[in-house]
């Protein structure tokens, strides 16, 4: 069974390019526009997600830490990567657990990557094995 990601992405370009790269590499991809959609993805009785991949601004609504916050409540090893354009200093004070920061611009190559270092290191935190 194909890992579940939740991507945020309000720029609908790089969510596009995003969502093919992970498709391409095997995953399910979850997509929402903003924090609303996030939020509706998260709700307790939706399908669990595997990873969350937010943009951290996401204009009107909740950002990307309150999507990171609401799927960590369901699932708290859950693994988070955020993308900013902006700079990372706003990061340290949320740092949270298996969670990582990807400035923009990047290659959707690093970001397939992140996500399999990620799952991998849940699944052995988890006594798994990588899937």
């Amino acid at each position: 069974m194909s890992k579940r990601i939740l991507l945020v992405e309000d720029d609908e370009l790089l969510g596009v390019l995003f969502e093919l790269a992970l498709v391409k590499a095997g995953y399910r991809v979850l997509r929402a526009r903003n924090g609303q959609e996030a939020m509706a993805r998260l709700a307790p009785k939706a399908p669990p997600v595997d990873l969350v991949l937010t943009d951290i601004r996401l204009g009107d609504g909740p950002d990307g830490w309150q999507v990171a916050r609401r799927a960590q409540a369901r699932s708290p090893d859950v693994p988070v990567i955020y993308m900013t354009g902006a700079r990372g200093d706003d990061w340290l004070p949320h740092h949270v657990p298996m969670s990582v920061l990807l400035l923009k611009p990047f290659h959707a190559q690093q970001l397939v990557e992140m996500v399999g270092h990620l799952l991998a290191a849940r699944a052995e935190s988890k006594g798994q094995r990588r899937a």
